[in-house]
């Protein structure tokens, strides 16, 4: 009977904290990076009050980083096997590694432009009072990110 008890104990605290687990892990990550990215665009847009020509050109912005997203994650698999079969070698493939890493640099090279033109159609179309608020916001964000890796 102690046996049962004890069992039965250990199980009923074991689901509870795996869903707890769970529970707090789930908040961490939400919804794919379209679904993000569509939440971060309703989000400045209420926050900035945008109209729809600023509204679209901040969904440019964002398509033009999921875009990047999704290049830069094209050869992700085939980089990890490369980089796992070098650490099993005694010697590191110096030039394998640095086409993996040139890869990523040209990918960004190449695409950063475009991000940057978007970014620029954007911020080009707020009023004062919004680069104000943008501005703001941006400081705000960069302090806490600064405490938070500090």
């Amino acid at each position: 009977m102690k046996f049962t008890k004890r069992t039965i104990l250990l199980l009923s605290g074991g689901t509870l904290l795996a869903v707890g687990i769970a529970a707090c892990n789930h908040g961490i990550h939400f919804g794919t990076p379209e679904e993000r990215g569509d939440w971060m665009v309703e989000k400045v847009t209420k926050e900035l009050e945008l109209n729809t020509t600023q509204q679209t050109n901040l969904s440019e912005v964002k398509d033009e980083f999921l875009e990047l997203r999704k290049t830069m994650r094209s050869g992700r698999e085939q980089h990890r096997a490369d980089i796992l079969a070098m650490l099993q070698q005694p010697t590191l493939d110096r030039n394998k590694a640095n086409e993996i890493v040139s890869y990523h640099v040209d990918t960004i090279n190449t695409r950063s432009p475009a991000i940057i033109d978007a970014i620029g159609n954007f911020y080009d179309s707020l009023d004062n009072e919004q680069r104000a608020e943008l501005r703001e916001l941006i400081e705000h964000k960069m302090e806490h990110h600064r405490h938070r890796w500090n």
